[in-house]
């Protein structure tokens, strides 16, 4: 089974190595440096660095955490394919790579010219500061173009494998806890964005009705999202539940029609050995009945659960302490 293109996250990882963790640590201080200097160069005092920091830290803040939670959605995803490829091995689906390549470029200028456009539309700044957000903003929303179309990339190339002929058993459910693993931390990470983004509005904005419905749409998306990224495997497994059904409950048709000629004949000596099919077809019937079709147990499911707790904690904190700017 093939995997897909390496995203341009991927590929700075692998070319970095050891390495990624301290570039991430030097691009933040790098932005942290420049925020202040910008705000420095405009004759800004200490207090209206601090504010500075506050109002236009945001993008900063979400291009860094993407940079630190790519490799580790990275290892979830391989992990989910691994297990995938264990139970489909003869699976291969054609892929171009130098077409990924150039879509994954062109959802990142696409997210840089979103950024630069938002940015501009609606200045926070002025001066060298205007020039940090447009260039932070184009920058962050480069990394979320290439992130959105890496998700859509990997739930394309798990349709694709489906389609190519992957076929389960209703009880391999377990075996493909993996990707409910990766399902869960895709909802995590969402959920770790939003809270991110709640520290950087000001209580006033969080009050508003308009607030508090743009960020609980984001915690019900987040929570969606879950399973959402497992959905193919879902229908997969629905799909070997019903055939299973299918035949077992043709084998249990046939052992009741057994039992009854059984009966029918009076054949006394022989109707414990009659009976055995039919209760072992019907046992079997409610063994396929039960067998999830999700590859969660609700061990995980309850920790997504929780982790909507997250941003309703940051936002209560914001809204009874007014911690951030805009105060």
């Amino acid at each position: 089974m093939k995997s897909p293109h390496p995203s341009l996250l991927a590929q700075l990882d692998n070319v970095l190595g050891s390495r990624y963790f301290g570039f991430v640590a030097g691009l933040a201080f790098a932005l942290a440096g420049l925020l202040a200097l910008a705000a420095w160069a405009q004759g800004a005092d200490w207090e209206d660095v601090r504010a500075a920091l506050w109002r236009l830290g945001l993008n900063p803040a979400i291009t860094i955490y993407i940079l630190l939670v790519h490799p580790f959605m990275h290892r979830r995803w391989q992990r989910a394919m691994d297990s995938l490829h264990a139970l489909a091995p003869d699976i291969d689906a054609a892929s171009s790579d130098s077409a990924a390549s150039r879509r994954e470029w062109g959802a990142l200028l696409l997210g840089a010219l979103i950024g630069f456009a938002l940015a501009y539309r609606t200045p926070a700044a002025e001066g060298w500061l205007r020039v940090y957000a447009l260039a932070t903003s184009a920058l962050t929303f480069a990394l979320l173009g290439t992130a959105i179309y890496g998700s859509l990339a990997r739930s394309r190339h798990l349709a694709t494998h489906s389609r190519a002929g992957l076929e389960l058993s209703v009880f391999d459910g377990h075996l493909l806890t993996p990707f409910a693993q990766w399902g869960q931390s895709l909802s995590l990470v969402f959920v770790g964005g939003i809270s991110l983004s709640l520290l950087f509005q000001s209580s006033h904005s969080l009050r508003s009705i308009e607030g508090v419905v743009i960020y609980g749409s984001l915690t019900v998306i987040a929570l969606t999202l879950f399973f959402m990224s497992m959905w193919t495997i879902h229908v997969a497994l629905a799909k070997a539940q019903q055939h299973e059904l299918a035949r077992v409950r043709s084998d249990l048709a046939a052992a009741r029609e057994a039992l009854q000629r059984e009966r029918s004949a009076g054949t006394a000596g022989t109707m414990p050995d009659a009976y055995v099919p039919a209760v072992i077809c019907g046992i079997y019937e409610q063994q396929v009945l039960d067998a999830s079709t999700w590859p969660f147990d609700p061990a995980i499911f309850g920790r997504v659960l929780a982790s909507a707790v997250a941003p309703l904690t940051v936002y209560v904190l914001k809204i009874a302490f007014g911690v951030g700017s805009g105060l």
